[in-house]
């Protein structure tokens, strides 16, 4: 019997670009920056910013689009723009804006701007400051009441997750992964964390103590390593669960230099960066970051001893840290108010007393 013939011929495509497209064109018509020749040009910065890399590193510039630059800096609380180049709106352009500019954007000193001008798009960055106590740029949009104003900010949460902002009030997660969509916000879980950490500060300092840990926890968020964090109650030091590690014999008040800071102590300025700086430091070691709920730095390097029991238990999905994550939860309402884990490919969870 005769083997039946191959079927030969290209095989049948099947994208969802046109999709993104239309979603697209959506998002500028209600941003007041509507033409069809820019969808096809935003949805490549969106795809492209998803999963950002240079030389295999991720970066996450925030990128902002608008009709004027000098009232979209302003707005933004930007200073000295820097053009860089100019294109027509294709993803040609945007792809050499974000090569050319996005290394220039690490730390949240700079932004990336894409300005629309009548030949096309110019492009360039301009000056941001990421000290912890002031509002980003996308917190100053949330609260622009300036309806005129023809803006929307783009920014990586999380690898395949966007944040785009309007000026007009618009803002939009963005998922471009076919996983399944978290109800929780990745921003919603850092403030969970931030919330507990800070839970127990005077009122008047709240808000501010907050802050700096929101903005120094989503700059971590960011970063290629994976978290784990603990908030013991107020007034607490240590707790049974940790047995080896870094535990401070004086821990470090976060909030006195934050109130120096606000009473009109400029030379605190510098105070309240450096605090930022190690506490970025201390989650990007191993083990446990120990914070506490009056805003108090207590360790870090910290380690737990887990019980036989959690080792023998099968299928349980992910690995140490995870594992670890599981054991703080046991305890929280216990010795501890809080536990934090974000995983090395950015999976996050926040467990709360």
């Amino acid at each position: 019997m005769a083997r039946p013939a191959l079927i030969q011929g290209s095989p049948e495509v099947l994208s969802f670009r046109h999709l993104l497209t239309d979603a697209v064109q959506g998002v500028l018509t209600e941003a007041g920056l509507g033409g069809s020749e820019m969808a096809d040009a935003l949805g490549e910065l969106i795809v492209t910013l998803s999963r950002y890399r240079e030389e295999g590193e991720p970066l996450f510039p925030m990128v902002f689009l608008g009709d004027d630059l000098g009232a979209m800096i302003t707005m933004l609380g930007g200073q000295g723009p820097i053009a860089i180049g100019t294109g027509p709106r294709t993803r040609e352009t945007i792809q050499r804006a974000l090569k050319q500019c996005a290394p220039l954007g690490q730390g949240r000193w700079w932004a990336l701007y894409l300005w629309l001008v009548p030949e096309g798009l110019s492009y360039g960055i301009f000056r941001t400051d990421p000290f912890p106590l002031l509002e980003t740029p996308f917190e100053r949009m949330s609260r622009n009441e300036d309806r005129s104003l023809h803006v929307v900010g783009l920014l990586q949460l999380a690898e395949n997750v966007i944040e785009l902002r309007g000026a007009s009030g618009l803002h939009k997660h963005l998922y471009l992964s076919g996983a399944r969509v978290d109800p929780v916000p990745p921003t919603a879980t850092l403030d969970e964390l931030a919330q507990a950490a800070t839970a127990d500060v005077a009122a008047p300092l709240r808000t501010p103590a907050r802050d700096f840990y929101r903005h120094v926890l989503f700059e971590v968020m960011q970063a290629s390593h994976g978290t784990l964090v603990a908030v013991l109650p107020k007034a607490r030091g240590n707790s049974a669960l940790f047995v080896d590690g870094i535990l401070l014999s004086e821990p470090l008040d976060t909030v006195a230099p934050i109130a120096r800071f606000l009473a009109g102590s400029e030379a605190e300025a510098a105070t309240v960066r450096s605090m930022a700086q190690l506490l970025r430091g201390m989650m990007a070691t191993d083990g446990i970051t120990v914070l506490r709920s009056d805003g108090c730095i207590v360790g870090y390097n910290v380690f737990i001893r887990h019980p036989e029991t959690l080792s023998r238990t099968p299928l349980r999905v992910g690995g140490a840290r995870r594992r670890t994550f599981d054991v703080l939860c046991g305890s929280v309402g216990g010795d501890l108010a809080a536990a934090f884990f974000r995983s090395q490919d950015g999976a996050l969870a926040c467990r709360r007393a």
